[in-house]
């Protein structure tokens, strides 16, 4: 090793590595691979009846028989389920279509009552809009600084707080227009 050079052992780690890395998917790729299912060989068939014989040494296993009792459920009364489906058992109905309302023209333009039947206690009246009148202006909370205020060389902008005032924003540049959107505009290191 110690006549090699240092591009020749960089070269053989590298041919090492990949050898490894090549081993290790083969391995892995073996273990996601199906397994051959093995046929079990099937009990031999016989037409011989064997007789089950039960020990009445254990009175215990008699008595659990008796206290388990199963009870068929009643299907002779049809449940309604959430949904207005009637069900009796496999048979199912579908809900019938839900009915619209129609209201004539004169229910839709009355005033004084919904289209529902429903009175309106206080019909709607008309607002001539340039008689609105406007809101004064908000009194200023001294505690919370308004957008715009300066203090230590910072200025408050709403929803980004003090920031670092740079005297009059950013820097402008006059560039070739030539409509090359490809051509290079500026220098990110700047």
């Amino acid at each position: 090793m110690k006549n090699m050079n240092g591009k020749m052992k960089k070269w053989l780690v590298v041919t090492g590595c990949l050898v490894l890395c090549t081993v290790l998917v083969v391995l892995i790729g073996q273990q996601f691979k199906a397994q051959k299912p093995v046929d079990d060989p099937l009990p031999s068939q016989s037409s011989e009846v064997s007789d089950v014989t039960v020990d009445p040494s254990e009175p215990d296993s008699t008595e659990k028989e008796k206290e388990v009792i199963v009870t068929p459920p009643d299907t002779t009364q049809p449940t309604s389920t959430d949904n207005g489906a009637i069900s009796s058992g496999t048979e199912q109905t579908i809900q019938s279509d839900v009915s619209k309302s129609e209201y004539t023209e004169d229910q839709l333009k009355d005033p004084t009552q919904q289209p529902n039947g429903e009175k309106v206690t206080e019909p709607p009246q008309s607002v001539d809009h340039d008689k609105v009148e406007q809101p004064k202006e908000t009194p200023k909370n001294d505690s919370q600084p308004q957008g715009g205020d300066t203090k230590d060389g910072k200025i408050y902008v709403p929803g980004f707080g003090w920031i670092t005032d740079n005297g009059g924003g950013g820097q402008g540049v006059t560039v070739d227009g030539d409509g090359d959107i490809d051509k290079q505009v500026g220098n990110m290191g700047e």
